[in-house]
């Protein structure tokens, strides 16, 4: 542990919240002590905020007050999880038609819109208050410390950059923070060989504790580092984020970097949802913060190790509550208890968020992930899917809450050329429904080559 490292923790950043008006330290600390509860003392303390979300839901947000009372349901009566069952789901067109009435009346702290990037194919608008950003950085600021993984020491990101040119005031502000928190991001949206190179070359310099990226870019950087020349360097861990790692990209990255990968699963809405711990046996819910669960197609309980529907409540998104959200993913429930003794529950794994990489004549290649950030930027967007039949020509598949005004598909295709350049062909498809494959997953990015 480096000595600025310890000094940004303990001085630094306290310091710097406390002047924002931010508990994210004091939240952290205690979400450190509850990760090692039993967990039954976890569902007590994940039920008691779960009753006092649906009290505020019910007092302060019309949409969900006039909801359950049209389907006959008093929030009061919820005694049981299973009583919480009988809520109805919340999607993301819910969520797009009747945001302003989702919205509660009473939140006093600061409110913040945020937008998704659509990693399961429908970009989404929304907002959280100061008090829930606090929570859910701090249960992500403990996920990653089981990788190794703290601010203040140095890591590399491999990670999505701002669509179009930011102004410099907010690309000022942008490097002065990663700064503090030593930290060096790298664009994962235009890798070819020189751009692996390159990051090859500045992680060989940086010398990072830990390396933190979009799956696929980080399976492409590995790959370039085993066919080139050998890392001497050797972090700590390698996180993989934004989409499952599978057996084989996992031995490749840690082949490459000679160090553990930790998968971590979590989304806009909600940032860290679960995280590996070093045991490897599954990733650890974010329990206290959020109440997570896998349902069948009937919305009935998956049974445990069967694949289903993941919805998620917040437990502490006061601003815009979210309770019973699907959030397009599958995923599996394990009732296994962790080695490593944290009472935080174990998701086995995650079976959505299918994206591939998409390559150009002149040699680009742009991971999956790349569209998803990109449709966030384009309200008019209601679902959308790329796919690449051959390596000149790119089918681009939208489903429009409105009829587009051209002006909109025109800068589509104008931030969409600057990344994949003038060589490849693209084809727009304005549709109605785009259809999940037979197995219920929705891939967002496909290559056919």
């Amino acid at each position: 542990m480096s000595f600025y490292g310890k000094a940004y923790r303990r001085l630094i950043w306290p310091t710097y919240e406390a002047l924002r008006g931010h508990k994210t330290p004091r939240l952290l600390a205690a979400a450190e002590a509850r990760q090692w509860w039993p967990a039954e003392q976890l569902r007590e303390f994940q039920w008691q905020e779960l009753l006092k979300l649906l009290r505020h839901a019910h007092d302060h947000c019309p949409w969900y007050r006039e909801r359950w009372q049209t389907m006959g349901i008093d929030f009061q009566e919820i005694q049981t999880l299973t009583d919480f069952h009988k809520l109805p789901v919340v999607t993301k067109d819910d969520i797009y038609q009747h945001r302003n009435t989702m919205r509660a009346s009473d939140v006093t702290d600061r409110v913040f819109e945020h937008r998704t990037g659509g990693s399961t194919g429908q970009p989404l608008r929304f907002y959280i208050n100061r008090a829930s950003y606090d929570w859910r950085l701090a249960v992500s600021l403990r996920g990653y410390t089981w990788a190794g993984c703290h601010d203040g020491d140095r890591q590399f990101y491999l990670w999505g950059q701002p669509i179009g040119t930011p102004p410099f005031s907010k690309r000022l502000k942008t490097k002065a923070h990663n700064a503090v928190l030593r930290r060096r991001v790298v664009s994962s949206f235009q890798l070819n060989e020189s751009k692996l190179a390159d990051c090859l070359r500045q992680i060989k310099a940086f010398r990072p504790k830990t390396i933190v990226g979009y799956t696929n870019a980080l399976y492409l950087l590995a790959q370039h580092t085993l066919n080139t020349q050998p890392l001497h360097h050797r972090p700590s861990a390698v996180i993989t984020a934004a989409e499952g790692v599978n057996a084989i990209q996992r031995e490749l990255i840690e082949r490459a970097f000679r160090t553990p990968v930790f998968a971590s699963y979590g989304s806009r809405e909600f940032m860290l949802i679960a995280m590996e711990c070093d045991q490897h046996r599954g990733l650890h819910l974010s329990a206290d913060n959020l109440l997570v669960e896998v349902v069948r197609p009937d919305g009935s309980p998956a049974a445990t190790g069967e694949v289903g529907e993941i919805l998620v409540t917040d437990l502490h998104n006061y601003a815009m509550p979210f309770i019973r959200y699907k959030i397009g993913d599958l995923g599996v429930l394990s009732n296994r208890t962790c080695p490593c003794g944290r009472g935080l529950p174990l998701l086995e794994r995650v079976e959505g968020r299918v994206l591939d990489v998409i390559r150009t004549p002149d040699g680009r290649i742009v991971p999956g992930e790349f569209f998803p950030h990109l449709m966030k930027e384009f309200a008019v967007v209601r679902q959308f899917q790329i796919v690449q039949r051959a390596l000149d020509r790119l089918e681009i598949k939208l489903v429009l809450h409105a009829p587009s005004a051209p002006v909109e598909l025109a800068r589509l295709e104008q931030e969409i050329r600057q990344i994949m350049g003038p060589s490849i062909q693209l084809e727009f498809q304005l549709l109605m429904e785009i259809p999940q494959t037979a197995s219920g997953k929705f891939r967002v990015t496909i290559s056919q080559l």
